[in-house]
């Protein structure tokens, strides 16, 4: 009879225990199960966002952090401007805003150590340029410090050499607009220009070529053949197309907008081909040039010199020289064609 008294008395002390144990575990676990969570599910150590720590922050919690940082980030979009007294039309800048939940799934995923920015998208404008495909424009929007560029080649091969040394010695691009004839000669030139991370624009077939006058059926086939020169030079197509003399109508808007371009005139011409003297061309381009200006330029000797004067003082300025291209999109993160 004792026997059988002493085994439920053992198994009511294992039961003590197991509860006593089973106790200890509850109140180890409690106490440290906010920290594991955070340890797992978390944000990683040392992970930094915008100068704060962002470790063992849960998704929620990041959330907040990157919706007070979006607030004071960013830009508001601007609107493209129609220039009715040219009948041309001014590029819009597309605005710029924090990305919440792209940036949250960054932060979620950043390994230790890592310092994360925040991730932008673009906000677009409500009137935007492509909805006018057939305006010319004769400048870029004066919301971005750059400046272009538009050096038309018909002739003056010989000055070309230089004119992309000083360029380069500049960390400056250009668009060359290009005549189909002139390409069809120097097909090195071309690939030459297109190597240094120029842009290549259409400027007719024929520096004979009056678009003013022109017939549509015309027009096409220079805009074509011009572009098949070009791309079989260097593998690009041209674009932008600018007129001989700055001479088009309404029918020549409407004939290179169907070849899907855009046509560009300029906002200063250095009118250089009639040598009016570098002193001349510097006064002019210095005293009218500002944000978004698109200046007209031919390879002359004359124009080299200018280039050297001129350079140092755009970037005085602090007026990036970039590729028409580059100025005229309304995008802050610039991808080539």
């Amino acid at each position: 009879m004792k026997g059988r008294g002493l085994l439920p008395r053992r198994r009511r002390r294992s039961v003590i225990w197991l509860l006593v144990g089973l106790a200890l575990v509850l109140a180890v676990l409690n106490r440290y199960q906010e920290p594991l969570r955070r340890y797992f599910w978390g944000v990683k150590k040392e992970v930094v966002f915008a100068g704060q720590s962002m470790e063992g922050l849960f998704a929620f919690e990041v959330a907040r952090v990157v919706d007070q940082v979006a607030k004071n980030e960013g830009r508001e979009p601007v609107d493209a401007v129609l220039d009715e007294e040219k009948e041309g039309i001014i590029p819009e800048l597309n605005g710029i805003a924090v990305d919440r939940e792209a940036t949250v799934e960054a932060i979620m995923k950043a390994r230790r150590g890592e310092r994360i920015d925040p991730v932008y998208a673009e906000v677009l404008p409500s009137l935007r340029w492509e909805h006018y495909p057939e305006r010319p424009v004769f400048q870029g929007n004066p919301g971005k410090p750059m400046v272009s560029f538009m050096i038309n080649v018909a002739w003056g091969e010989e000055y070309l050499e230089e004119m992309l040394r000083i360029l380069a010695e500049h960390q400056a691009k250009a668009t060359f607009f290009l005549t189909g004839r002139w390409a069809e000669k120097n097909p090195e030139l071309v690939r030459r220009i297109a190597a240094e991370e120029h842009e290549l624009g259409n400027h007719g077939y024929s520096d004979g070529e009056l678009f003013s006058e022109m017939e549509a059926e015309a027009m096409a086939a220079s805009l074509r053949r011009t572009n098949e020169v070009v791309f079989s030079a260097c593998g690009r197509y041209p674009y932008y197309f600018t007129p001989h003399k700055g001479e088009y109508s309404p029918l020549a808007l409407q004939v290179v907008s169907r070849q899907g371009m855009r046509t560009v005139m300029w906002t200063l011409d250095t009118v250089d081909w009639s040598k009016p003297g570098v002193e001349q061309m510097k006064a002019k381009i210095l005293n009218g040039v500002g944000p978004g200006s698109i200046i007209l330029m031919h390879p002359t000797e004359d124009t080299l010199a200018l280039l050297r004067e001129i350079l140092p003082v755009l970037k005085e300025k602090e007026l990036a020289v970039v590729t028409v291209g580059e100025l005229l999109s309304p995008s802050w993160f610039f991808r080539k064609r």
